[in-house]
């Protein structure tokens, strides 16, 4: 009897093989195999999710109503600073892009040795009516100015903010209208240490020499918070318009508005500064409450870092910024997006104090950024998390290529991740199995915007941003690190999971708690 066969094989044989595939799923720059990289991305992601769940620790929830107090003690000790105010909290630092503000000196911190987890606080001080007369933009250089008249309703300006004020309004510029809605050289860095020698401020002038331990603050957070990420304590929020200080006043018939001075960021950021200073050597100790352990400003925001009481024990970066919140939305901003509008009756802006390093047209001491934070974050939401989970990849490799530079690289990232969805099908960016593709793909973007040194602004039509002076060397790094993802990324993962267990990476846990 002829023994049964399986194909040309006998039965009792192995299979033949299936014929073979081609091989698609190669990275041809670097070789590595795409269904690791998507692997090892979505291994990253599960560590990192420790300060990214629906539910966050109380170790954060701690540490942000430790912020928020902080915040009504400098009301209490200056009065300019508003008593109720809208906040707005992202995650992630200014270091992981979370805004624009140009090439920058953003300090020597990167996250694992010196924190675990970072995010950034927009704190408005004033409210202001784009409609108004006091803002004027000038969107040659993405800037704006916000001039002062002597007096609002009665009350001297002015004179409250004498030590902020800048020169006028600069001459020979092509102003625009402010909205369309219904409605310094940088300054010597000051920085306060406190029990915290893993960070080194060389560029510090000032410093304060006492050092609380845990700390206690009265319990009266600030009020109508926007609150991303966390449960707020108020069950309502107003609108994007703060109550802080309403500059919309008549133009005065006496003064020109061209004489107008200016408030100047950089002055704005030094006092923010001085002012949490001052409040954080009035803390007193008090057994299970985070601890400030470093305070410093950098450009025109301060950065504090929080030891909180655990376990597991966690050193939590906060990016403080003094911001002018503006209802409206400026002219030849961009109205629609692949999500769908972003300019409403009830849309928003903010003006941030800029770093402005490396641009073409520095606008002088006294000009604001644009800043879209609020649309940025409901783009955020409407991103396929297979790309979002690229992104953090990338931004996680990026890392310690960008620590204690002034490149811009982080946000232009971030940026170039609007551009993609712009760009490619929405089917292709959801499918989980392209997450490694997609993380290549933005870093070799990156590697061209680099090359040119500008990428499109995405929210300010024909504007550019700026790559900073340190883009060459950084472009060589980024190639380096093009040749070999998949141990970058094997290495980002042993951080986060070096993060997650928390303590000890910045000498929290290690004796000076």
């Amino acid at each position: 009897m002829a023994s049964a066969v399986w194909g040309n094989a006998p039965w009792w044989g192995p299979p033949p093989p299936a014929p073979a595939r081609p091989l698609t799923d190669i990275d041809f720059c670097s070789g590595a195999q795409l269904q690791e990289l998507t692997q090892l991305i979505q291994e990253l992601g599960v560590q990192e999710s420790w300060s990214d769940g629906p539910k966050p620790g109380p170790d954060l929830l701690q540490a942000k109503d430790f912020v928020f107090s902080l915040l009504s003690l400098i009301h209490r000790r200056d009065p300019r600073f508003p008593p109720q105010t809208e906040l707005l909290l992202l995650r992630g630092g200014i270091r992981e892009g979370s805004l624009d503000l140009g090439p920058a000196p953003l300090g020597p911190y990167t996250r694992g040795p010196h924190y675990d987890a970072g995010f950034t606080l927009l704190v408005p001080v004033f409210s202001l009516d784009g409609t108004g007369q006091e803002l004027q933009l000038d969107m040659r250089s993405c800037y704006a100015w916000l001039c002062l008249p002597e007096q609002v309703r009665g009350t001297s300006v002015r004179e409250a903010w004498q030590d902020c004020l800048g020169p006028p309004v600069p001459e020979g510029r092509n102003w625009i209208h402010p909205t369309d809605s219904r409605e310094s050289p940088q300054d010597p860095q000051s920085s306060v240490d406190q029990l915290h020698g893993d960070i080194t401020e060389p560029e510090a002038h000032e410093s304060l020499k006492k050092s609380p331990n845990n700390v206690s603050v009265p319990e009266s957070p600030q009020q109508n918070l926007t609150d991303i990420g966390f449960p707020s304590p108020s069950e309502e929020t107003n609108d994007d318009v703060t109550k802080a200080t309403d500059v919309s006043p008549a133009p005065q018939p006496s003064e020109a508005r061209e004489a107008w001075p200016t408030l100047c960021p950089a002055q704005v950021a030094a006092w923010f500064f001085a002012s949490l200073a001052a409040v954080a050597e009035s803390l007193f100790p008090v057994p299970g409450a985070p601890r400030l352990v470093h305070a410093a400003r950098h450009a025109g925001f301060t950065t504090i870092l929080l030891a909180t009481p655990g376990p597991p024990r966690r050193l939590l970066l906060f990016d403080l910024i003094p911001v002018v919140s503006v209802a409206g939305w400026p002219q030849g901003a961009r109205s629609h997006s692949w999500a769908g509008p972003l300019a409403s009756e009830s849309s928003s802006f903010y003006l941030v104090p800029g770093g402005g390093g490396g641009r073409t047209e520095r606008p002088g001491a006294s000009g604001w950024q644009l800043c879209f934070a609020r649309q940025e974050l409901a783009l955020k939401a409407r991103i396929p998390a297979p790309l979002l989970q690229a992104h953090a990849a990338a931004q996680a490799l990026l890392r310690p290529l960008v620590a204690g530079t002034r490149a811009a690289a982080p946000y232009l990232l971030r940026t170039l991740l609007y551009w993609a969805c712009e760009r490619l099908p929405a089917l292709y960016l959801a499918r989980p199995e392209n997450a490694g593709a997609c993380c290549l793909g933005l870093l070799d973007e990156l590697g061209r915007v680099l090359e040119a040194r500008t990428l499109p602004h995405y929210f300010l039509s024909g504007q550019k941003l700026r790559a900073g002076d340190g883009a060459a060397s950084l472009l060589g790094a980024l190639a380096l690190l093009r040749g070999d993802p998949a141990r970058a990324l094997r290495a980002a993962v042993e951080e986060a999971k070096a993060a997650r267990k928390g303590g000890g990476l910045a000498g929290v846990g290690a004796g000076s708690h």
